[in-house]
Parts: structure tokens; sequence; C-alpha cells
């Protein structure tokens, strides 16, 4: 699965402020050519509408950066991917128009950046590589590679899909813009690198309220097909993401959930560290 990669950076400044903004963005011009972006600095005076400007804002490779809510507003009709920049100068400036506002523009690192172009044109975020695989979001076109994941023996521990495709692309597509966007954390696809197949899924969701474990901010799951168990996949990936999960999320504590008839399954959480803390209806 191929994507078109972020390359331009657009910053656009109301007239109104640039005194104060100016100096800061400029600065951020130079950071983000740094990182490899062709950026670009506008002042936007009061009667001009970007519409007229002759370029063409909505480039599937570009992101905008604008700091008033007349600027996010005529992005936002353009098509364009975009957020917004806060600044002394324009605060109390309504910029509710923009999922994500920036402050000390210049020290927005270079994923910072493309993580929200990614969000803005709903491409799935790549998490983290390990020396095998890769771990990013789902994507719709994952759903038939996730059944592959269900044989007779997963079944035994775990629910399954249902039988309705068409049902489980919704739930999914559901989940993916509402889990990822709402948390920056979810279920996540391991791919192969070797392969590029979708060979399991790996990640955190919120505790079952009935869990007797009641310090956990998270439950961590697993899932690999049937062909790249016993591989060491389960450990080298889980790993990390536990690692992601305590230094790049901040979790306090995380919980996992197995049956208590799943030796395989309480064989790896015990590697990992984790400690038996309860048992409830045959789940450890």
């Amino acid at each position: 699965m191929m994507h078109s990669m972020m390359n331009r950076i657009y910053i656009l400044l109301d007239e109104r402020w640039q005194g104060t903004s100016l100096p800061e963005a400029a600065e951020a011009v130079r950071a983000y050519k740094g990182y490899g972006f062709d950026t670009d600095l506008w002042i936007i005076e009061s009667g001009d509408r970007l519409a007229d400007a002759g370029i063409d804002w909505s480039e599937r490779d570009t992101l905008c950066v604008a700091d008033s809510a007349r600027l996010l507003t005529e992005l936002l009709v353009c098509g364009a991917a975009y957020c917004a920049f806060s600044h002394a100068g324009n605060r109390g400036e309504d910029l509710h128009a923009a999922d994500y506002v920036l402050m000390e523009l210049p020290w927005v690192d270079r994923d910072s950046l493309v993580k929200i172009w990614q969000r803005q044109r709903d491409l799935p975020w790549t998490i983290l590589e390990t020396d095998r695989c890769i771990v990013r979001e789902f994507v719709p076109e994952d759903l038939d590679a996730i059944y592959d994941l269900y044989d007779s023996e997963a079944r035994r521990f775990l629910e399954a899909p249902c039988s309705d495709r068409n049902k489980e692309r919704e739930i999914l597509r559901s989940y993916i813009r509402r889990v990822y966007r709402l948390g920056g954390y979810g279920d996540w696809a391991v791919i192969s690198k070797e392969t590029g197949e979708l060979i399991g899924r790996m990640g955190y969701s919120f505790p079952s309220s009935s869990s007797p474990d009641s310090i956990s901010e998270v439950s961590f799951g697993y899932l690999l097909r049937s062909d790249w168990r016993g591989k060491g996949i389960a450990r080298e990936v889980g790993a990390d993401i536990l690692a992601y999960g305590f230094t790049m999320l901040g979790f306090a504590a995380i919980g996992a959930d197995a049956d208590v008839s799943n030796a395989a399954s309480d064989k790896i959480l015990h590697y990992f560290g984790f400690l038996p803390v309860a048992e409830e209806k045959d789940q450890r």
C-alpha cells in the first residue's frame, strides 16, 4: 500500500499581527527547510482571498499553517490539510476550525508535522519499527488480512470478526476515525518487512470495566497469524510496544488479560514482566 509523502509547508500569517508572528514564523521556515520540506511564508492582507492566490492549497503533499479564523475557514473550503498557529499576537482568536494548534512554531519536530498531515489526509501513522516488522495504524484495506488472523486456535481465546464483512468494514472505519484520533493509540497492525503482509495485531485498549486490576490505565493485547507464531515476533514487537507505551504515551501501568488455559500467552506475558493479580471467569 503506497501513500504520497508530505513535501511542502505553507505558513500563512494574517497581516494584523505580523509584527509579532513574523520573526517566529521566519525561524520556523528555516527549521522546516532543514527537515527537508519546501517551505514558504505568506503574509495575507485583509482583502486577499486564498482562492485567488494562484496556489493549489489542497495539494495532497502539502500542509498549511495559519494563524487566523478567516484563513483556517478558507483552507477548509479549499480542501487543504491544515493546522493553526497560536502566538502572542493572536491571543483570543478563535482557532477551533483546526484539529491541531501549534505553539512555539520553530520547535515543532518533523515527526509531529508529518503526523498532523497524515491525520488531515486520513493516512495511517507508523508507530514504530523493529528488526523484522513495522507497526502502524490499521486502514480499511486491512480487513481481509484481519480475518486471516483468526484460525481455530485464535478463536478458542478471542472473539473473531463477524461473518458480515460489510458490517466489520464499517466497524473498522469507525475505529480508525474515532479511537486513533481520540487517544493517539489503540490496536495496531503488525506488518512483515520481508513480505509486506499484515501478520498480526498488537497494541492497547481501554481496560474492561469489570477488570479486577483497577491500577492499569490500558490493556495490552496481541494476535499473530498462525504461520508467524513461534518465531519470536510477539516478543520482538511486544517489547517495543510496551516500551512505547511507557516512554512515548506516558502510561504508568499496563494490564493484560489471558485465558487461564492459554499457556503460550501466559508465558509471553510473564516474559514481559506482567504479574498475576487476579483470576475471574477463567481470565487471569
